[in-house]
Formats: structure tokens, sequence, C-alpha cells
């Protein structure tokens, strides 16, 4: 037992080491091997990768000589374009050299310009110092038009006073217009008689030649003092109506401009004649009022034209026909206005009564009117 002890503890265990070790080896072996076939493998597709990035690479460059071509086809296109723009830039600069001398040229006028600029604007300068002159000059204007203004005012209540003292007057003059009819009343029944006596013989017809000298003496007297009268009763008619610039007073008579009544050509009264025939009627009214009913009186009415003929195409054939028809246009209004008919009177004289007989536009003016008078009737009592 102690043999076999023995024997087993002397065994040779060399060889199992040297498999261990081999097959340790092989191992390694082994995993180089794959390691390089692996390797193989990457680099193999790496080198296909490689060879397919070359034929790219080509296939670029053939791409890029193409474009080279192309560009050198461009640059021989621009350098011939360019050499043509050098020859502009050459015109261009003789043409700039040229503006630069029109320029300075205008620069000249210029100047010359500002100096007429500044000439101009010294003289707008003193006009305006002219202008704030004249507004000062209108500022005194409205100074002085509001003291003739509150003159006018105390003129107007003068005016009114004076009304007063003519409605005073009115009645002492209706006492001289009686006693003015009752005398022409008389003298008309005295010259009734002369002619009677005249029929007689000589010896009476010495008689009668002196009753008429003494009727007559007589008559002045009385006709004296009705043409005093009557100049006092125009008198105190023009005091009324005094201050009227529509109405303009020549001599005894009262004239109104056509233009203030009718329109040129026309016949017809217009709006503005219409109301100055009311004021007229109105007056008229007035003093008939305070007036005896005995008294006899006419407003006579005359119409007037210019010296141009009458337009064709128009209502009347000439001047006597269109001053007759104005006349009448104002009677009928006054008559509509409550004036009676037996006071009033219409007569047209055409152009052949002119107040200024030269052949002006001004002097046309003038004679174109209305003109009215108030006079005594002719009618015999």
């Amino acid at each position: 037992m102690i043999l076999s002890k023995k024997r087993k503890r002397n065994v040779d265990y060399t060889w199992p080491g040297f498999v261990d070790a081999l097959s340790s080896l092989l191992m390694v072996i082994i995993f180089v091997l794959m390691i390089f076939v692996l390797s193989q493998f990457f680099l193999s597709q790496k080198m296909n990768g490689q060879d397919e990035a070359l034929v790219e690479l080509k296939s670029n460059l053939i791409e890029l000589s193409e474009l080279l071509s192309i560009e050198r086809g461009a640059t021989t296109e621009l350098t011939s374009q360019l050499s043509l723009l050098e020859n502009k830039i050459v015109e261009l600069r003789t043409d700039l050299n040229e503006e630069k001398k029109i320029i300075s040229q205008y620069l000249e006028e210029i100047s010359g310009k500002d100096n007429i600029i500044s000439l101009n604007e010294n003289e707008i300068r003193n006009l305006k110092n002219i202008l704030d002159k004249k507004n000062n000059d209108s500022l005194n204007i409205k100074k002085n038009l509001s003291l003739l203004t509150k003159e006018n005012n105390y003129k107007n209540n003068q005016i009114k006073d004076k009304e007063n003292i003519i409605r005073a007057s009115q009645e002492e003059i209706r006492n001289l217009i009686s006693a003015s009819l009752k005398l022409r009343n008389k003298l008309s029944q005295l010259q009734t008689l002369l002619s009677a006596y005249k029929a007689k013989d000589k010896k009476e017809k010495v008689k009668t030649v002196s009753l008429g000298k003494d009727v007559n003496s007589a008559l002045a007297r009385r006709v004296e003092e009705l043409q005093k009268f009557k100049s006092d009763f125009f008198g105190r008619v023009r005091a009324l109506i005094k201050g009227r610039k529509e109405i303009r007073i020549v001599g005894d008579r009262f004239v109104f401009q056509s233009e203030v009544l009718f329109t040129l050509g026309s016949d017809e009264l217009g709006e503005k004649g219409q109301l100055e025939m009311i004021k007229l009627a109105s007056t008229l009214t007035e003093i008939e009022k305070s007036l005896p009913t005995d008294i006899d009186w006419i407003l006579q009415i005359d119409g007037h034209t210019d010296n141009l003929p009458v337009k064709q195409g128009q209502s009347f054939k000439d001047n006597w026909e269109l001053s007759t028809k104005r006349a009448l246009s104002v009677l009928r209004f006054l008559i509509k206005q409550g004036i009676k008919p037996s006071r009033l009177s219409a007569s047209g004289y055409g152009s052949f009564q002119p107040i200024d007989k030269r052949n002006l536009v001004a002097a046309r003016i003038k004679n174109r009117r209305i003109e009215m008078k108030i006079t005594q009737s002719t009618k015999l009592k």
C-alpha cells in the first residue's frame, strides 16, 4: 500500500501542461487569424469605397473641365465686353467733362439769378412796407367811417326834427292852397266876364280894357303868390326826400336813373324799382293826406332813353315806344299802390331830350331816366 502511494506521487504531468499551452497558443493564433481576416475584410471594403470615390472624382474632374472650358469662353466674352466698357468709360468721361462745363455755366447763371432774387426780395420788402402803410390807411378810413356814421345818425336825427317842423307847417300850406284855389276860381270867373265885355262897342271896350288891366294886375299878383306857394310846396317835398341816393333832384324834377327801376332794354319794373316806387307812393300818400281835397295836383311821369337804337327781337319798335311804356309801367304801379289815376300823367320822349349830348357811355347812362314832377292840373273849375 505504501508503495502504491509512492508510485502515484511520481507520475509525470508534463504533457498535459504542454497540451494546455498548445491549446492556448492555438486559440491565440485563431484569434489573431480572425483579427487578420476581419481587418482584410474591412480593408477590402474600404478599398472598394475608395475606388467608387475615385470614379466619382474622375466624373467631377470631367465636369470641372467642361465648366472650365465654358468659363474660358465666358472670360473671352467678358474681356471683349470689358474693352467695350472701357471705350464707353472714355466716352462717359468726355461727356462728364462737357457736363461739368455746362454745370459751371449753369452755376454762373444761378448766381446771376440769385442776385435777381435778392433784388426781388428787396422789392417785396418795399411792397410789404407799402402794404402795411395801406393797411394803416385802411384802419384810419374805418375810423373815419365810424365817425361819419355817427355824424350821419346825428344828421338823421336833425332830419327827423325838420320833418316834425314840416308837419307843423303843413296846416299853413293847406290854408295857402285853399286860398289859392278860391282865388283861381274867382280869376276864372273874371276871365269869363272879360270875354263877354270884349263883344261890346268901342266905348265899352275901352272900359273893358281898363278893367282887364286891373284884372291882369290882380291876376299877376295872385299868380306870383301861387308860384311862391308852389315853390314852397316843392321845397318841403324836397326836404322830405333829401339824402335818398336813389332820387336825384334836377330843378323842380325828381330824376330816377333807368337802371334803378328797369333792367337794360326792359319796360317792366324790377324788384329794386318796385321798392323805390313803393317808397315814393308812400310819400305821395302822406302828402296828400295833409292837403285839402279840392287841391288839384298831378304827378307828371316822363320817360327818356339814350340814343342807341332798339335791338331786334324786343317787344317795342323804337325808343319812343320804350320810353312811353316805361312811364306807363311806373304810372300803373303807382295806381296799384293807391295813387288815384286822376293824379297821374305819363309821357314818353324817346332820346330827343338828352341831359348830356356827348356820345359817351356815361352820357347815355345819364340820359336813360324817368323824370317826375309835381304840377297843377290844367282843367278849369
